[in-house]
Order: C-alpha cells, then sequence, then structure tokens
C-alpha cells in the first residue's frame, strides 16, 4: 500500500546538503512540509527558501544533535509550533577512514556521538508524541558497510551497524504502536559526506576518488528512500553491490573472507610500528 503524503510534516537532519537536501526536494514534490535539522545555517537558509517557492510550509532549526538538551527543546518547540510529527528522518552523519588500530578515543567517540547517539536522541525526544497520536514513521540512515565492513572503514561502519541494530529492533518493539521504522542502507554516494575523510595511502585515496567519480547520486539514493517512506518499507537497500553483499555474505562466507583480505591488503598502511 502506497501511503499519500500531501500535508505529511516531515522532519529531516542532515538537510542542508547532499541526500538530506535532495530527499526534502523530493518530498516537497509529494506535498510534505519540513523540519528542517543541520548545524549549517547558510545552507539551511537556502533549502527553507526553495522549499517554501515550492509551496511547503518550513520551519528551519539549526541543532547539534549530539545535544540531547538541543534536541529536548527542538522536540517542544515542534510539538507548540505544529503538534506531531508525521515523518522523522535521521539522515546526519560523519565518515571516517582510518585503520581501527590508529583511530582514537576521540574519533571513536565523534562517530558514536553523531552517527548512533544523534538518531537515538532525535528518536527518544519525539516518539513519546507518535505513540500517544497512533502512528508515524521513523528512516535511520545506515551504510551498506553493515553486510561488507571495508577494512580502514571499521569504525564508521560499527557506529552504523549499532544505528542499524537499534533501528532493525525498533521495528518490531514500535510495530503495535503503528509505527513503521524504515532502515536505509546506501551504497557508494558522491556527497559532502566524505568531504572530511583523511585518505592516507594510495589505496585510500583511490576509494575516495571512485566514490567521487562513479559513486551513485544523492538525487538516486533520495529517490530510493523517498520510495521507501511512501511504501513504509522496513528496508532501504541502495545498489546492486549492497544487495549482493547482503546476500551473498550469508551464502559465501569463504569468498567475502578472501574479498576482506584483499581489501585489507591494499588499503592499510603496513609499515611497521617501532619497537
Amino acid at each position: 500500500m502506497i501511503q499519500d503524503l500531501t500535508g505529511k510534516w516531515v522532519l529531516l537532519t542532515g538537510a542542508a546538503s547532499g541526500i538530506g537536501r535532495e530527499t526534502c526536494l523530493l518530498l516537497a514534490h509529494e506535498g510534505c512540509n519540513f523540519v528542517l535539522v543541520d548545524i549549517d545555517e547558510a545552507g539551511l537558509k537556502k533549502l527553507e527558501d526553495q522549499l517554501k517557492s515550492m509551496g511547503s510550509r518550513v520551519m528551519a532549526h539549526v541543532v547539534d544533535v549530539t545535544n540531547r538538551e538541543q534536541v529536548e527543546k527542538l522536540a517542544e518547540d515542534v510539538r507548540v509550533e505544529i503538534g506531531t510529527l508525521d515523518i522523522l528522518v535521521n539522515n546526519a552523519g560523519i565518515g571516517h577512514s582510518c585503520d581501527l588500530r590508529h583511530t582514537t578515543y576521540d574519533d571513536w567517540h565523534r562517530l558514536m556521538d553523531i552517527n548512533f547517539f544523534g538518531p537515538l536522541n532525535m528518536v527518544n525526544s519525539f516518539l513519546p508524541a507518535m505513540i500517544h497520536r497512533g502512528g508515524g514513521q521513523i528512516v535511520n540512515l545506515s551504510t551498506g558497510q553493515v553486510f561488507f565492513p571495508v577494512p580502514t572503514w571499521g569504525a564508521y561502519a560499527a557506529s552504523k551497524a549499532a544505528l542499524a541494530t537499534y533501528s532493525e529492533c525498533l521495528t518490531w518493539e514500535l510495530g503495535i504502536f503503528n509505527i513503521r521504522v524504515t532502515t536505509v542502507y546506501p551504497g557508494l554516494i558522491s556527497t559532502p559526506f566524505y568531504a572530511g575523510v583523511r585518505a592516507g595511502n594510495l589505496g585510500q585515496r583511490l576509494v575516495l576518488w571512485y566514490i567521487n567519480a562513479l559513486g551513485s547520486t544523492p538525487q538516486k539514493m533520495a529517490m530510493k528512500i523517498v520510495k521507501g517512506i511512501k511504501r513504509r518499507r522496513r528496508r532501504v537497500i541502495q545498489s546492486w553491490i549492497n544487495w549482493m553483499t547482503y546476500l551473498g555474505k550469508r551464502h559465501l562466507a569463504h569468498a567475502f573472507d578472501l574479498g576482506g583480505d584483499v581489501f585489507a591488503y591494499t588499503l592499510l598502511d603496513r609499515r611497521k610500528e617501532p619497537r
């Protein structure tokens, strides 16, 4: 069954650029209204103006999703202005490329704060109103690396795997309240998401080049997300590579282990540690 999105209020984090921005533009064509959240004030303002010109009602908030107090205040502001959200999209996230032995505790905390605790803060703040109303939809963007974590991207994959596990379990727990949880598994997408990723050796630089030159576009990913929202799907798995890893890992474990070894040999910095 395809749901009509006309007049639905959508809150989307990481809205100012990339997949978030393109998803908003597509949802505007479906007749949605928006609560836009990002730390990029200029980008938010530009998107707000564009969505209003398309006929949508828009609220824009500069909020750090890792700050629980800011998120709770946002939830109260939304409750006062519009009542209860229809759809919450947790899109904000960061990337990180580094072998695990050199990933610092600061890196780990930053990844987990933004990629896991950010969505957790949003869900915990907006879920009670959805339950009280008796319905809604939550969309969490994880990663295809949940199915095949690429060496040197392990910390990022772990943070997104935590989100995926939380999201998939939430799907079952919230079904009794008529709340659908959709977990999205993007593949290689060329977006500003990778701008802050540090690439060390040639292999890592080639991976980033491939993503930026040959990766899918935010527009195509946004189309899949909107389709998943309209059809209230449990999962949205983007690209044939993700489907291959999703299905193949369960039946071709030895081949995937070999693939992981090849990736590790190519991407890792193999210099010996000083004694």
